[in-house]
């Protein structure tokens, strides 16, 4: 018996047998060509190849899930984004190299860029175009394009490196049980179909494909994110228990999900969900949730050689706001800079990006690139109910000079007699200790709040949340977190406005007690956690809780504090 450790990704557990894929990997070799043109029709045949396989995809996923399908029409935009192989063509016709070469190095040298970024999401991004271009280079070179599970019998577990989406979802369901991969985190295709499908799934696991060996009885636990390999009878039966009843809390998370979410004494709380790519817009479903609580809308920009034009932005702004049926589509302008480095827009090599010229900072100084935005968005509002929000706003001056630029934006709508809801909202994301220490006098210029917890838990307790040396500091439950949402709370209550919270800590089991008791109006989280986090909102008396959670924030240790939190989650849930 052998226990390895990764990243919890879809939550559940699975039993199975070990079925190992092993690395063929994609590395073409480099060669002179004589005819440019020629090469170039090998590609657009490939190219095409590559197309109706997905288009066939898209067709045959459609009923099982919708999130694959949408992350293959995202593959789709990939592969047919002429842009994105302008460069690999003009290297072709100059350098005279073979394309599945040329292909290859491009992939690279685009996905390092990605990787580089310090969000998880991003860098997950990555892998979108990895697996776009290696399917075109098997395609040229004539490989076989999936991993399959022919062959093998009972209940199985996949034991990989890596999954693509086409092989996560080709896979023959009736007898998957598991996913347990070494690339990837709790963000990638992998544990984004595995929760559409209802399979648990582990990431991270280091050494796993070593380790394992096909065959082996395997006990995923995608909650602790464990893998127990060849366990010992008692330790089974153990696992099975807890199998079972986790079965029976998440039949009755399903079942609630498309319920509104009430407390006991009858205060509404919206849970939304977060969107940041093209596959999450298009998965969209309305009746799933309340609506979207924080629009990303970094992916625009990113993996291309140029701004996004106001019509491609509006496109996709438009169409997501049509699809939630008229539930709320807050729409966060763009927030690149820091870990977030896009090449053709030439921003300053900095000691420490996050600190600098990034989000409302660079918007500002780049008025054509904000007003090209704030246009499609400001259009798009006429399709649903649209919201605009502002991020890492950390004065009143910086709020004043984005409302001013949207009052721009729909100055010159008009004179282009295009319409637009003259009315749209706009708030403020609170994620700096700025913004929480003057969110008083925000809120008096504010529509609302959303506060952004991952930024200010960093900001707030000056912990980078990607440095494992000081994990300990990045604590949702720290007092001077607490303390400081505790503040904008009450800031947005004296102004009459709402406010709500996105982040990993929205969907925090034992802090959905806190939000809910201090008056939150939205809850914005990952798709899989709406019927979870109702569940437990459905369970809680605000009026009762409220000055139990006041009692607790006054606490000296954070300890004290998840003690109490704790005892409050196992009365509820």
């Amino acid at each position: 018996m052998k226990i390895l450790q990764g990243i919890a990704g879809s939550h559940g557990y699975g039993s199975g047998r070990a079925a190992v894929k092993r690395e063929t990997g994609v590395t073409p070799q480099r060669y002179a060509i004589l005819d440019s043109e020629a090469e170039a029709e090998r590609f657009r045949r490939a190219q095409t190849a590559c197309d109706k396989r997905l288009e066939k995809l898209i067709e045959d996923c459609g009923g099982q899930s919708d999130d694959a399908a949408g992350i293959f029409a995202a593959h789709r935009m990939i592969l047919n984004d002429e842009a994105f192989f302008k460069k690999v063509l003009s290297r072709l016709e100059s350098e005279k190299l073979n394309i599945e070469y040329l292909i290859y190095e491009e992939c690279n040298q685009v996905t390092a860029q990605f990787e580089a970024f310090d969000d998880p999401y991003l860098k997950e991004r990555a892998a979108d175009i990895e697996n776009v271009c290696n399917d075109i280079i098997r395609a040229l070179l004539g490989l076989q394009q999936d991993f399959s599970l022919s062959g093998k019998d009972g209940d199985v577990i996949i034991v990989a490196e890596g999954l693509t989406p086409a092989e996560t979802i080709k896979m023959d369901k009736s007898s998957l049980r598991g996913f347990v991969t070494e690339k990837g985190g709790a963000s990638s295709h992998t544990v984004i179909l595995a929760k559409a499908l209802g399979i648990p799934a582990i990431t991270g696991v280091k050494d796993a494909v070593g380790t394992v060996v096909d065959g082996d009885t395997l006990l995923v636990d995608a909650f602790l994110g464990t893998v127990t390999i060849n366990p010992e009878a008692g330790q089974e039966k153990e696992f099975q228990t807890l199998s079972a009843k986790y079965m029976q809390k998440r039949q009755t998370y399903e079942k609630g999900a498309g319920l509104p979410a009430v407390t006991l004494d009858g205060f509404k709380v919206d849970v939304n969900i977060n969107s940041g790519d093209l596959a999450g817009i298009q998965d969209f479903n309305a009746s799933s949730c309340d609506g979207v609580g924080l629009l990303r809308t970094e992916f625009l920009y990113l993996g291309r050689s140029d701004y996004p034009d106001e019509e491609t932005q509006y496109k996709v702004y438009s169409d997501l706001a049509a699809r939630a049926k008229g539930k709320e589509v807050i729409i966060r302008t763009l927030d690149i800079g820091g870990d977030k480095q896009v090449g053709y827009m030439d921003l300053p090599d900095e000691e420490n990006p996050f600190l600098g010229y990034r989000a409302i900072r660079l918007c500002l100084d780049r008025r054509e690139v904000f007003e090209t935005q704030l246009r499609a968005i400001l259009r798009s509002s006429v399709c649903g109910n649209v919201k605009i929000m502002f991020p890492m706003i950390v004065n009143i001056e910086e709020l004043r000079e984005a409302k001013a630029c949207v009052e721009a934006a729909k100055q010159s709508l008009r004179q282009d007699g295009l319409a637009f809801n003259e009315n749209i909202l706009i708030g403020v994301m609170i994620e700096t200790p700025a913004a929480a220490l003057i969110s008083g006098k925000l809120a008096g210029e504010s529509d609302f709040f959303s506060i952004g917890s991952n930024d200010l838990i960093q900001y707030v307790t000056a912990a980078d949340r990607m440095n494992e040396k000081v994990q300990y500091l990045y604590d949702s439950c720290n007092i001077s977190v607490l303390t400081a949402i505790h503040m904008v709370a009450r800031s947005a209550e004296a102004a009459g406005i709402p406010w709500g919270i996105c982040g990993e800590v929205a969907s925090e089991d034992r802090l959905i007690p806190v939000w809910t008791a201090l008056g939150v109006s939205e809850l914005s989280v990952a798709p899989p956690n709406v019927g979870r986090v109702k569940h437990i909102i459905r369970n809680i008396n605000k009026t009762t809780l409220l000055p139990e959670i006041e009692r607790i924030l006054k606490h000296k240790l954070t300890n004290e504090v998840k003690l109490d939190l704790d005892k409050i989650l196992m009365r509820i849930d």
